[in-house]
């Protein structure tokens, strides 16, 4: 997975609220738009809990749960967040993820997708599930930029790049610097963040579990502490001796007859 990504702070506020999180050996991509005074903090927890819960998820995930597993994983995010103080309600996000030969991505609030199969229109609130095909290149925007692009150029900008093939990362990522400053000219007031991703061959099989990271997986889940079974033990013998040392005085009583 290639990626690249600018993020800049709008002239409403002078803190970037916005926060870009990729991990490639997950093939994972989250933008997440914070708002309010807890912003930046929200939208860096939810990004670092969504990253957390594929991590631990994903080698038990099929792939025909990745939506219902992505949309799961953001929500608990924003729970846990909400319950330890950090207001994320109203936080907005767009996530991509690669597993098994299949991408689920979601986005929701003010921040958008866009791919080829959409002819490159920025959707938001909208989610999609579709085999992984090496060459797709998909946009995560926050709300800075799906405002200020309008559709013809982000077309023209995605599907110049997406014919030349796999792009040049330090290339892909002028042109993402070059297509921010162009859109600040429409629109500068909010933050303005988008992450590219462009898959490639080794994607298709990105998630697929080896026996031993199962076999970590289900140990982790289910294992028990060593000693448990051994006091165990200890209970059943001692439970044995004290009912042999009550019968005692029966013993001599008992007689065998051939």
């Amino acid at each position: 997975m290639i990626t690249a990504s600018v993020s800049h702070a709008g002239t409403i506020r002078e803190d970037n609220q916005d926060y870009l999180l990729v991990d490639r050996k997950l093939c994972l991509a989250v933008l997440a738009d914070g708002s309010g005074a807890d912003g930046r903090v929200a939208a860096e927890n939810i990004a670092n809990a969504v990253l957390a819960r594929i991590n631990e998820i994903g080698p038990i995930t099929s792939s025909h749960e990745n939506a219902y597993r992505l949309n799961e994983a953001i929500e608990l995010a924003v729970k846990n967040a909400d319950q330890n103080g950090v207001m994320a309600s109203s936080l907005s996000i767009a996530v991509l993820w690669a597993n098994r030969g299949v991408l689920a991505a979601v986005a929701r609030g003010s921040c958008a997708l866009a791919s080829a199969a959409e002819n490159w229109s920025l959707k938001k609130n909208s989610e999609f599930s579709r085999p992984v095909q090496p060459g797709q290149s998909f946009i995560l925007c926050s709300e800075g930029i799906a405002a200020a692009a309008p559709v013809e150029k982000l077309r023209a900008f995605a599907g110049a790049i997406e014919e030349k093939g796999p792009p040049d990362l330090l290339d892909l990522q002028q042109q993402l610097e070059t297509l921010s400053t162009d859109l600040a000219q429409n629109y500068d007031g909010d933050d303005r963040s988008v992450v590219m991703v462009f898959l490639e061959n080794s994607d298709i099989s990105a998630g697929q579990p080896h026996e031993i990271e199962l076999f970590e997986h289900y140990n982790k889940e289910y294992t028990i502490p060593l000693w448990a079974p051994i006091a165990a033990a200890a209970g059943a013998a001692a439970s044995t001796f004290f009912a042999l040392y009550k019968l005692r005085k029966h013993l001599p009583r008992i007689n065998f007859r051939r």
